[in-house]
């Protein structure tokens, strides 16, 4: 860590005094309320804050102020006991978020001196609720990929092409990105992400991709968090997140290919919605968005996307499925709703090869032919017969 505004002198463990003018010098957010009389940093531990997108710096600072008030209390990194908390979805559900932080009591004051992940909360818990929405970096283990119909074995090969123990980032250092829709604990999250953005970017090749991980509690919360992005005021912590993960790679002109699924396609739609509600954001010009099985309205995301620079490269949802259809609201015809309903069990039970919302969409002909070798040949029929009713040159072939 180093500063060029730093004398020889200074070291890592240095003690900066601060104030709001000196935070700005350094690149740090600190809130004017700040007891900067009180609470020290040292050269290091501010060097780490300063490298913190705007969200995990907000979410650090209120950890420090929570020393602060209380500098002798136990560590706690359980979820909340109000269970309101979980149910309102802009809380952050936690009592301490996914950085340690390292201090001291010295001579009356709280010397921070050093923030660092803390991994015993980051990857797959047992008990799904316990992760935590945050950054890994995925790595491919093999070349298979989904670019034709796949059988049961070709599907568990699909599951097996990708790490199950991504590595936690704090920033984004890979070409491409993904956030993960409603349900997906994270070893699902990893392997099917990894098989959206190969389709989505199938001629780049990916090696690896960093996963905003959209973490699970299940049905009913996870809807309840749909509802909070979509219709509320106040936001979830997942979009606040991901608008500050898009604003870190901005400033740092990374070119970024990005990939959204279903609810990720609303917390995406909703972080566009915070990024450009703050004034003189730049705009997103080194980023893109591929939009799968979208739970957001296409248009009203595409018009987000617009304000904020952002180029929508591709759109795949498959007529047949019921999150793009019913529940993002792109198409309430007769007749897709009745195309709907009548696949909703495969959105729910199917499984990757025949659930018509799982995999990425990569036309009707690739999802009939799994759907007769898995045994689904009446819907298989519905399928081709619905293909017959399409004009020539139809993207959806």
């Amino acid at each position: 860590m180093s500063w060029e505004k730093l004398s020889g002198e200074i070291t890592a463990d240095s003690i900066i005094p601060l104030d709001v003018k000196t935070c700005r010098e350094y690149d740090v957010t600190l809130p004017s309320i700040f007891p900067f009389s009180r609470v020290k940093f040292t050269c290091q531990a501010l060097a780490m804050l300063s490298r913190l997108n705007s969200y995990d710096m907000d979410m650090v600072v209120k950890d420090i102020l929570k020393i602060y008030s209380n500098p002798y209390a136990p560590s706690v990194t359980k979820h909340s006991r109000n269970p309101l908390r979980r149910i309102w979805r802009n809380k952050y559900p936690f009592r301490s978020y996914h950085y340690l932080i390292q201090f001291e009591v010295v001579n009356g004051l709280i010397v921070i001196y050093d923030i660092f992940f803390d991994k015993q909360l980051h990857g797959a818990k047992d008990n799904f609720s316990a992760e935590r929405s945050m950054l890994y970096e995925v790595k491919r283990k093999t070349s298979v990929g989904y670019d034709k119909a796949l059988n049961k074995d070709d599907i568990r090969a699909l599951e097996n092409a990708w790490s199950r123990a991504p590595e936690p980032v704090s920033e984004i250092k890979t070409i491409h990105a993904a956030v993960n829709g409603m349900q997906n604990n994270l070893e699902k999250a990893t392997w099917l992400m990894g098989t959206h953005a190969d389709a989505a970017y199938h001629d780049d090749k990916i090696q690896a991709y960093t996963l905003f991980h959209n973490p699970s509690d299940g049905g009913k919360l996870d809807f309840i968090e749909c509802i909070f992005d979509k219709t509320l005021g106040r936001k979830s912590h997942n979009a606040k997140h991901l608008a500050s993960v898009l604003e870190q790679n901005q400033r740092q002109r990374k070119h970024v290919k990005w990939v959204a699924h279903s609810q990720g396609a609303i917390i995406f739609s909703t972080a566009l919605q915070i990024y450009n509600k703050k004034n003189n954001q730049t705009p997103l010009t080194t980023q893109e968005l591929a939009i799968h099985g979208s739970g957001a309205q296409v248009e009203r995301l595409k018009s987000f996307a617009r304000q904020a620079g952002l180029k929508i490269n591709s759109v795949r949802n498959n007529p047949f499925d019921l999150v793009p259809n019913i529940a993002g609201q792109n198409n309430l015809s007769v007749s897709s709703l009745a195309r709907s309903l009548k696949f909703k069990d495969l959105v729910k039970d199917g499984g990757p090869g025949a659930s018509p919302h799982t995999l990425p969409f990569l036309g009707l002909e690739t999802y009939a032919e799994p759907l007769r070798m898995l045994g689904y040949r009446d819907e298989a029929k519905t399928v081709n017969r619905f293909l017959r009713t399409l004009p020539k040159g139809d993207p959806r072939v």
